[in-house]
């Protein structure tokens, strides 16, 4: 996208529900429509919106957050902005035709704490348009980092008391569209997830394929005796395994480095016989916490950087993008993690790994369906 939202909303105007074909919000919503073709794009505009503050750009990520939804196999419709004190503020719907209807509440800073009773009764009812549709419908909160409420929210759906709602933040919806993309997540997975069947099979299986090509792979190249090979590792895909000193919290390091900086000092693990190149993926473990990130290496740099601290100590610093924090860290498999997490036991405090893309993946999945509750 060559021109920034900001840049965007200072020539259609001041989005609001005037109605009209050349209003500005329908202007928006035109250019979103025609630019927004593929999850980077739409990762941009988010993260767009995100560093700026003001019922605008709030306006502007609802319609963002809307069009996420065609990326997940889903027909997308948009809302009124404004709604009534007290009533529930629906952003859009996305449908899959006569199987499921989601209804959008988007919460940021812009946002009152959310009257979860108003939103549960209006996806309980349906909107007008839903008077004569029987598609089983669910609410789905999407959560900025800046929602104050967050945790009330959380709470009282973990009480249960709303059963047709779901909140998932708004990193969360952005791996979900990049799995979908790359064709690691089905239409099938995200109906699954959003709207489980009381009986559980369907989504045991769902995590069962998701496992098996690695476990499959293995059995089939593994003699009939002696010890089972280790999965093979792909020379794209790599675990960075981190350890703290106690004296700085994981959270503090995850923002400021990973977040913020983009970046990661590394050294290869002993057995490794290449480095970590620009262009591959990488996960970020920290011993004792679990899995707290994944993105892109941007870029590597081999003879040290000003923008870490003793870097003589490192062989590589890579720089990051698509950087993917998650909004709780995530366990990994046993024999993941015992691999990884032996790396650092000759004292060392940041070794990359090369993991299999299955393995790679696993974390990803899990930490993408992490967010949705």
């Amino acid at each position: 996208m060559n021109v920034t939202v900001s840049q965007v909303l200072a020539m259609v105007g001041r989005l609001d529900d005037s109605p009209g074909f050349d209003t500005p919000r329908e202007r928006f919503r035109r250019f979103l429509v025609q630019r927004i073709t593929d999850p980077q794009a739409a990762r941009l505009v988010v993260q767009q919106c995100q560093q700026m503050s003001g019922e605008q750009t709030h306006r502007a990520l609802q319609d963002a957050v809307v069009l996420t939804g065609r990326f997940l196999g889903f027909h997308t419709a948009f809302r009124q902005y404004q709604h009534d004190p007290g009533a529930a503020s629906v952003s859009g719907e996305w449908e899959s035709r006569r199987r499921l209807r989601v209804l959008l509440s988007l919460c940021t800073d812009q946002t009152a704490a959310i009257e979860l009773e108003a939103f549960a009764q209006v996806v309980r009812n349906g909107l007008p348009a839903h008077l004569h549709a029987n598609t089983p419908r669910v609410g789905l909160c999407v959560v900025s980092p800046l929602f104050a409420a967050k945790a009330r929210i959380e709470e009282m759906l973990r009480t249960r008391r709303h059963t047709e709602l779901r909140t998932v933040s708004l990193p969360g919806i952005l791996r979900m569209t990049e799995m979908a993309a790359t064709g690691r997540l089905t239409h099938e997975d995200v109906l699954q997830v959003l709207n489980p069947d009381l009986n559980l099979d369907p989504l045991i299986e769902r995590f069962d394929r998701w496992a098996t090509p690695a476990r499959a792979e293995a059995e089939h190249d593994a003699p009939d005796v002696g010890p089972r090979p280790a999965v093979p590792a792909d020379s794209n895909y790599w675990v960075a395994a981190i350890q703290l000193d106690t004296s700085t919290p994981p959270g503090q390091f995850v923002e400021s480095v990973i977040a913020k900086r983009r970046i990661l000092p590394i050294n290869p693990a002993s057995h490794v016989q290449r480095a970590v190149e620009s262009g591959d993926s990488i996960s970020v473990y920290i011993a004792g916490v679990g899995f707290v990130a994944h993105a892109k290496v941007a870029g590597v740099i081999t003879e040290g950087s000003p923008l870490v601290r003793h870097s003589e100590r490192f062989t590589q610093v890579v720089t990051l993008s698509d950087v993917a924090v998650y909004h709780i860290p995530i366990g990994g498999a046993a024999e993941l993690v015992r691999r990884i997490e032996a790396t650092l036991s000759d004292g060392t405090t940041a070794v990359a790994t090369p993991v299999s893309r299955q393995e790679f993946e696993l974390v990803t999945k899990a930490a993408a369906f992490s967010e949705i509750r």
